[in-house]
């Protein structure tokens, strides 16, 4: 524990090329989650950036989280993880936005590379890169999201009427769903060349919880994921790959 949390202090911070990407990725997510909150049937400017400041809050809190989360599971397994920014997601998500007028989101602003920390993976394979840490470290960040999304849940029955809590839960259980998409560089495509047999466990899982707390609790919500990813994973298992991955 001495030696992990010594290189979570050295390591964690992040660098001047990854908090430029965040930025980037943080506007670009708070201008389409706020899209169509710039007033009613007429344009108000004020009321608009009102909500775009308030869009750059509740989107920098779940990037945090969610990059945050992988850079510790990272260092767990003697991984670097570093957030690059995916352009074409973003330049996609900006225009489906405009498109659909704000109702369609994509939020795939980027995603993680992973390096081999030399002399910090004693004790566990420590000679390269392999796919099924870096498919559990890129999890880490779509599970952290989910639980950031039950946090705002219990604070949701506590102050029911609060509609930065509403915003903040809907774009958390939509990003966690997007980023576990098998499509490169997002969490899941790092899970599913790990293992399919995990990968379509997870994906039923994250969807499941993710559908079922925006309506009910978090304990029923985390049952009925569990259903779901469980269901999920015996369709792949027989149907699918039975002596795959």
């Amino acid at each position: 524990m001495g030696s992990f949390s010594y290189t979570i202090k050295k390591y964690f911070a992040f660098s001047e090329e990854e908090i430029k990407a965040l930025a980037l990725s943080i506007l670009g997510l708070a201008f389409i989650i706020s899209y169509n909150k710039w007033g009613g049937e007429t344009f108000d400017f004020w009321i608009g950036l009102r909500n775009f400041f308030n869009a750059i809050l509740l989107v920098t809190l779940g990037l945090l989280v969610h990059q945050s989360a992988q850079r510790v599971a990272g260092f767990s397994v003697g991984l670097k993880v570093e957030y690059k920014i995916w352009v074409y997601g973003l330049v996609i998500g900006l225009a489906l936005c405009v498109v659909s007028l704000g109702k369609l989101w994509f939020l795939a602003p980027g995603g993680i590379i992973m390096y081999h920390m030399a002399g910090h993976r004693i004790g566990s394979f420590r000679y390269g890169l392999n796919f099924w840490p870096m498919g559990l470290v890129a999890l880490s960040g779509s599970l952290a999201t989910l639980i950031l999304a039950m946090i705002l849940k219990v604070l949701l029955s506590i102050a029911p009427g609060n509609v930065l809590l509403q915003q903040a839960l809907f774009f958390n259980l939509v990003f966690a769903v997007i980023t576990m998409l098998p499509i490169p560089p997002l969490n899941g495509s790092h899970l599913f060349f790990a293992s399919r047999l995990m990968y379509s466990f997870s994906i039923g899982v994250v969807l499941g919880l993710a559908v079922a707390l925006y309506f009910l609790g978090v304990f029923l919500s985390i049952l009925i994921g569990l259903i779901v990813g469980g269901a999920v994973f015996l369709v792949y298992t027989f149907h699918g790959e039975p002596y795959g991955h």
